[in-house]
């Protein structure tokens, strides 16, 4: 077809010609001009599909990523000398990318770029001094502390939350849904990652967000393990609940994800576990290279750090853990994870990943 009948197929020099003119290497054949945008000129329209396509070639991104950099309206370009990119930009950063000048928003790091002024939460030395205030008063006289570990630290508080709290936190992974817990999967061309099964980690979890977030009991264990840490709520991820039923396990991994150094919320720094029930024998957290072993207690928080004290954005390898297999009845428990920047405004535009 394209041989015998080239000018049917849009093959001909000329036609060829007049489609680069109108941008159609960059998506949709652009209009030039358009009554709705009269103040627009062809010529104006020109420049910009001449811009445009010398922007696309300097593009440094995968081939994946650019084919998602098109032109997806016939009035892409004229909207964006008219100024549109600005006065509407969740539908033209996205739908008109290439007369935008923005593909760059397809990548995590572009829709997403750090701030580099960002205060973190711990700096040097703030590590052990916040471990070093947890067992010292007035903390102390109001809960039982126990030390199992100082180098790198490793505690438990006992008591931290209530039979209720421990109770409605239950219930409310219940009422949530528990699914099959997954583990960080491969990168995606747009630089974020995936999620994967794995028989690495067998336990299922469903995540406080939404109305789980706001509910009253949540709040206030939430609130609670901001003071005692000293660390903002807000670099606190919404608690994950967990289920562990007779023979599931997670074999030793480490908290610490090393990309999240490259996202706005940074590292996981502190993990705090909450235990919601008492197991009758297993589900333990133990600690590898430790070798220490924490057993489930209603109202046992467990702490450690993910990172080192005098450099707070690296990783602690030696806080490898592990969840022991349960060996008689159902283990229920809550990791909350504390990062060293704000993470629920990362959350909020899909730019945790």
């Amino acid at each position: 077809m394209a041989k015998r009948c080239p000018r049917s197929c849009h093959l001909c020099p000329d036609q060829l010609q007049d489609d680069l003119v109108h941008g159609v290497d960059l998506g949709e054949r652009q209009l030039l001009t358009s009554v709705n945008f009269p103040d627009v000129t062809e010529q104006e329209s020109l420049d910009r599909i001449v811009a445009t396509r010398e922007y696309v070639q300097n593009l440094h991104l995968n081939e994946e990523i650019k084919t998602f950099c098109i032109n997806k309206n016939d009035g892409c370009t004229i909207w964006a000398v008219a100024g549109e990119c600005d006065k509407n930009p969740m539908y033209m950063k996205t739908h008109c990318s290439p007369a935008c000048m923005s593909c760059e928003l397809f990548t995590v790091e572009g829709r997403c770029p750090i701030d580099r002024n960002a205060v973190p939460a711990w700096k040097e030395g703030d590590l052990d001094a916040m471990f070093t205030r947890l067992i010292s008063e007035p903390f102390l006289s109001q809960y039982d502390v126990q030390v199992w570990s100082m180098d790198p630290w490793v505690v438990t508080i006992e008591n931290l939350f209530s039979k209720e709290e421990a109770e409605r936190l239950i219930e409310l992974g219940g009422v949530r849904g528990y699914e099959r817990s997954k583990d960080v999967g491969s990168k995606k061309p747009d630089g974020s990652y995936g999620e994967i099964v794995t028989d690495h980690r067998t336990s299922h979890n469903a995540w406080c967000q939404s109305g789980c977030r706001n509910d009253t009991h949540v709040k206030a264990v939430k609130q609670r393990l901001s003071e005692i840490t000293g660390l903002p709520e807000i670099n606190s991820e919404d608690l994950q609940l967990l289920r562990y039923e007779k023979g599931q396990y997670y074999k030793s991994h480490h908290d610490y994800i090393a990309h999240n150094i490259d996202r706005q919320q940074g590292v996981r720094i502190l993990t705090v576990f909450l235990y919601l029930n008492d197991v009758e024998a297993g589900g333990g957290t133990h600690f590898n290279s430790l070798n220490i072993t924490i057993t489930p207690k209603q109202g046992r928080a467990l702490l450690w750090p993910s990172v080192l004290n005098d450099k707070p954005h690296d990783q602690d390898w030696r806080t490898f853990h592990e969840a022991l297999p349960v060996e008689v009845g159902v283990k229920y428990g809550a990791n909350a994870w504390f990062h060293q920047f704000d993470y629920q405004t990362p959350s909020s535009k899909g730019c945790i990943l």
